[in-house]
């Protein structure tokens, strides 16, 4: 029952993703055909750059609610509108001094600044989304986020087609995407049957789920850092047809990523259930190690062959090939992290995985300023399946140890 219960909320959840895939790609056309690599690359610095943030909206507060017995919604809800509002004035205010070279066309221009300062609002309706995601995962049902997200996606795609059928600037696809957010946001909260009015914000309530969260919310946020600031440097040192270059690459190997999310968020309840059984709960933990490992490789192969129709959507991303290849074959260790994350967190270990991704940032941005300027985005995709691989050994190595331990007690 359990694995029909993991396999079913995880088919809700990849069709939810497949939509969004689906309309991030023919939205990756319009734009691309549209605005050009240049364009489409300063369209990649906006929307990387926020999207850089929205772990810091997450903060982790899911795990926790999660564990809470007697939990409000309400607090949940209104605690992370609040923490939204924090991370839209950190965006604006950092992007006010990221550096632009004209020259060398390297950094943020002040457009690129304005379309972050736009695209920065959807941090509010992520925020709302994360919030009811917790509703959907605590009940075992997906459904009704994957309707919510596929009709918002559907709102993208014609928005971003009609203001790019007008000829509007570039602003007006940032505006599609506000509008489709919000969509999903305004569902998705309805579709939790949960009340958001009146307010409120219990302070004990939010000060005690922030505390419990802050180890994995900085781990989340050194995650962050480390598997999204090859984009970041190559806006910075190099052009910004790289950043467009690699940025395709990325749009679609992060879909490929979110596969094992969302088995993981479909197993992570089961596995709060099983952790007093140890026995039984490091069983089914090698079983599903299994799974992650042998669905990444049955994912890989068909990538590989079909990543040349990247040149389908215009000549100048022919380029992209051979970085997403690069990056296909982290795809193992991505999946197994993901999962092994989440058994750590069940184990109340989510300050070792604190360390573990402020040590893997530190050599990313390290490796990264040091290959970029000669390798460019092939440096940066190489750099992401190291750092990956260094990832899964540290947590493989604590969660045989903690294994270990608990068979001798």
């Amino acid at each position: 029952m359990e694995h029909i219960l993991v396999a079913k909320n995880t088919v809700f959840q990849v069709l939810a993703r497949g939509a969004t895939a689906f309309v991030g790609f023919l939205v990756t056309i319009i734009v691309a055909k549209t605005f050009g690599v240049a364009g489409y690359g300063d369209f990649i610095k906006v929307t990387s750059f926020v999207a850089m943030f929205y772990l810091v909206v997450d903060f982790g507060l899911n795990a926790f609610f999660l564990q809470e017995e007697k939990a409000n919604f309400k607090n949940l809800f209104y605690l992370r509108i609040l923490l939204s509002a924090c991370v839209f004035i950190a965006i604006n205010i950092i992007s006010y001094f990221l550096p632009f070279n004209g020259a060398l066309n390297t950094g943020f221009s002040n457009s690129v600044k304005i379309g972050i300062l736009f695209f920065s609002l959807t941090v509010f309706f992520q925020g709302a989304i994360y919030s009811a995601s917790a509703i959907f995962q605590k009940n075992l049902n997906y459904y009704p986020y994957m309707l919510g997200v596929v009709i918002g996606s559907a709102v993208n795609l014609a928005a971003v087609f009609l203001f790019a059928f007008l000829n509007f600037s570039i602003f007006y696809i940032f505006l599609a995407f506000l509008i489709s957010n919000f969509v999903s946001a305004f569902l998705l909260v309805f579709f939790t049957k949960e009340k958001i009015f009146p307010v409120l914000l219990d302070k004990i309530f939010s000060k005690k789920l922030l505390t419990r969260s802050i180890p994995l919310s900085l781990m989340l946020v050194f995650n962050l850092i480390y598997f999204r600031v090859d984009i970041f440097l190559l806006a910075l040192l190099k052009g910004t047809t790289d950043v467009g270059v690699y940025g395709l690459s990325y749009k679609f190997f992060d879909f490929l990523i979110a596969l094992p999310l969302f088995m993981s968020n479909a197993i992570y309840p089961i596995l709060i259930k099983q952790k007093q059984n140890k026995e039984l709960f490091f069983k089914n933990v090698g079983r599903y190690f299994l799974l992650f490992i042998i669905i990444s490789v049955i994912v890989i192969i068909p990538f590989w062959f079909v990543s040349p129709l990247f040149k389908l959507i215009s000549a100048g991303f022919y380029d992209s090939i051979v970085p997403f290849r690069i990056l296909l074959l982290s795809l193992p260790f991505f999946f197994t992290t993901s999962f092994l994350q989440w058994v750590l967190i069940t184990l109340q270990k989510q300050k070792y995985l604190m360390y573990v991704y402020v040590f893997s940032a530190f050599v990313n941005i390290v490796l990264n300023i040091l290959f970029i300027p000669r390798f460019s985005y092939i440096a940066s995709s190489t750099i992401t399946v190291f750092s990956e691989a260094l990832v899964f050994l540290f947590l493989s190595y604590k969660i045989l140890t903690v294994k270990k331990i608990s068979e001798t007690e």
